[in-house]
């Protein structure tokens, strides 16, 4: 199955889950953390949400009519009716839609994610083996730790501090092939501002960007 890959902005835009299941509980909170406005319709509560303010529950099963306004939805179905239903709501209002583990009745796959602050790295089989997509997240995370968050985030500061300047690229440059992230690795915070401040200028300490190393969260 041929896809193409994108990251959607969900802040503020409606989404509905379909499903009191893990997966859906589990596609709701994700939905939740992006900003977006979600909507859980399912008999129950996760309890894995039972603590999301923002969350909106309808306690009953999916209706026609449930997908009106909305961008995107997942639904946790095997329900042959129930899916004819979210196929052709969702194709009628114009809604992405992933019923979770049934690519052929979806208009977008989710792919397994690794997330390190405002690092994202998804990966997927195009439906082909999620189980697989799943397995090489978790051989990343080995390779990727979580001293990505803080280092994506010194560059995304600097980024923005330099803006204006057409200097920016090379100081980013510079950063991305020194010893930034073995030093935020360590959380050696003193030789970080030494580095930033000799590759880019006295503005750029963690203090003057507003970013925390791990242990400072």
């Amino acid at each position: 199955m041929r896809t193409h890959p994108v990251f959607l902005r969900l802040e503020g835009r409606r989404c509905v889950v379909v499903g009191a299941d893990a997966p859906a509980a589990a596609k709701a909170a994700a939905c939740l953390r992006a900003g977006a406005d979600v909507t859980l319709v399912a008999p129950t509560l996760p309890a894995a949400l039972g603590a999301e303010k923002s969350l909106r529950h309808l306690g009953r099963d999916y209706r026609p009519g449930d997908l009106q306004g909305a961008f995107l939805a997942f639904a946790s179905t095997r329900d042959p009716e129930t899916i004819a239903q979210l196929r052709d709501e969702a194709a009628r209002e114009r809604v992405l839609l992933n019923v979770i583990d049934v690519p052929d009745a979806s208009t977008f796959l989710s792919p397994a994610v690794l997330a390190r602050g405002e690092l994202t790295v998804a990966i997927g089989t195009g439906g082909a083996s999620p189980a697989l997509a799943a397995r090489l997240r978790r051989d990343l995370e080995t390779h990727v730790g979580p001293e990505y968050g803080p280092f994506v985030a010194i560059l995304g500061a600097i980024r923005r501090v330099l803006a204006p300047e057409p200097g920016r690229a090379e100081v980013l440059s510079a950063l991305l092939d020194s010893s930034l992230l073995d030093l935020v690795r360590r959380g050696a915070r003193e030789e970080i501002d030494g580095l930033l401040t000799r590759v880019g200028g006295e503005r750029l300490t963690l203090d003057r960007l507003g970013v925390a190393l791990g242990a400072e969260r």
